[in-house]
């Protein structure tokens, strides 16, 4: 069993609300000028279908480059919280589920402070802290204890644990590389941007932070099966 194939099954929930959102706010993924993805991947417009292909996709991760460069996208190995762009040179800065694995709080800020910079709109989603599953481990509340006893706990008590059968030492790299945000964090990272709630039965999934976009309303998903 591939726990990416498990969360595919949530993200096929939830991703087409997604891109409908962001087709909506930002008419550039179908227009004109260039868009950069911050920490992404070619799947993510695979499913877009975006009509406007000049998008640079940036990641630490070298191993991202040739699936990026074959799916006809531009690829740059570098740091999403020093990027290496000129201010307002793109028409829409864009990141999926980055911001909570770049580090801590300043770490974030920083992360959040290229985001704005580079792009004259701007469109970020991330997960709630608060929300009660965990969204990377699948595990509900775990979040919320101590890290000794997450490290203790994740093993056995998430979906991720049960699939990845990890080590202790995989499984403090995996945990400690998460940090997941809550709105006033986000409010402080990204000051004067549009903050808005994805709900899942009435409790705030992830947020939605957007700069220059269209007046949005608040998402609400109700989805088949709990994410």
């Amino acid at each position: 069993m591939n726990i990416h194939n498990i969360y595919g099954v949530f993200m096929r929930i939830f991703r087409p609300g997604r891109i409908r959102t962001l087709r909506t706010r930002f008419p550039q993924i179908d227009g004109n000028g260039p868009i950069l993805d911050v920490g992404g991947a070619p799947g993510w417009w695979k499913l877009v279908e975006p009509k406007n292909r000049d998008i640079t996709i940036v990641n630490v991760d070298a191993r991202q480059e040739e699936i990026v460069v074959e799916s006809g996208f531009k690829f740059r190995r570098v740091d999403g919280r020093n990027l290496p762009f000129e201010t307002a040179s793109f028409e829409l800065a864009f990141s999926n589920s980055v911001i909570e694995h770049v580090g801590s709080f300043e770490d974030q800020k920083r992360f959040a402070g290229e985001m704005v910079r580079c792009g004259k709109s701007m469109y970020l989603q991330t997960p709630n802290k608060w929300f009660p599953v965990e969204p990377h481990l699948m595990a509900p509340l775990i979040h919320f204890l101590p890290f000794r006893l997450q490290r203790r706990l994740v093993r056995w008590f998430s979906v991720w644990g049960w699939v990845m059968k990890a080590d202790q030492k995989a499984i403090d790299e995996f945990i400690g590389g998460i940090r997941l945000m809550t709105k006033r964090e986000l409010e402080e990272a990204f000051p004067g941007c549009e903050i808005t709630a994805e709900r899942v039965f009435g409790m705030t999934k992830s947020f939605i932070v957007t700069k220059a976009g269209r007046r949005s309303h608040e998402a609400s998903i109700i989805p088949s099966v709990a994410a």
